[in-house]
């Protein structure tokens, strides 16, 4: 299931023809069906242990926020933000929760020259207007810094993927 996400993610990435919500939702509605946060490359994390999947678990599927953070707290402590993307993205699309959608543009910025002002994809973009638009403080402070300081007139983040 995470390589489906993740094929999707891709996709979507690298053309913006698909429609994110398609192409993510579908899995994350048989998240349940399926064994969770037990796959090979979870395991191999070193602070892996049955709460952080139990957590992992209860905020996917029931919309814990608290375990979420709980969860995203963990892995960047433990230098695995970009292993959180996957999570993060399952967390906005399932639950629409804005803070997830600023994890998300937060990760796509890593490793980026000016992570407040560029991102490695058109999603990282759509996230922060995503979150900016759900009210989240920081995706307020995103925009501000990025558009409203240079008088540049901020998108809606359902026209990202319309520019082509």
């Amino acid at each position: 299931m995470k390589k489906s996400i993740l094929i999707a993610t891709i996709v979507l990435l690298g053309c913006g023809k698909v429609s994110k919500k398609d192409a993510i939702t579908e899995d994350s509605h048989n998240i349940a069906k399926q064994p969770f946060a037990t796959t090979s490359e979870m395991s191999n994390l070193p602070f892996i242990n049955k709460d952080i999947e139990e957590s992992l678990k209860n905020a996917i599927i029931k919309g814990d926020t608290i375990s979420y953070q709980k969860c995203y707290k963990q892995f960047v402590i433990n230098g695995y933000d970009k292993e959180f993307l996957y999570y993060a993205i399952l967390m906005a699309e399932k639950n629409n929760y804005k803070k997830a959608y600023t994890d998300i543009s937060k990760i796509l910025s890593i490793g980026v020259d000016d992570p407040k002002y560029n991102f490695s994809s058109k999603f990282g973009t759509f996230t922060m207007l995503k979150a900016y638009e759900m009210g989240d403080e920081i995706g307020k402070d995103n925009v501000t810094n990025r558009y409203i300081k240079f008088n540049k007139q901020i998108p809606k983040s359902s026209s990202i993927y319309c520019n082509d």
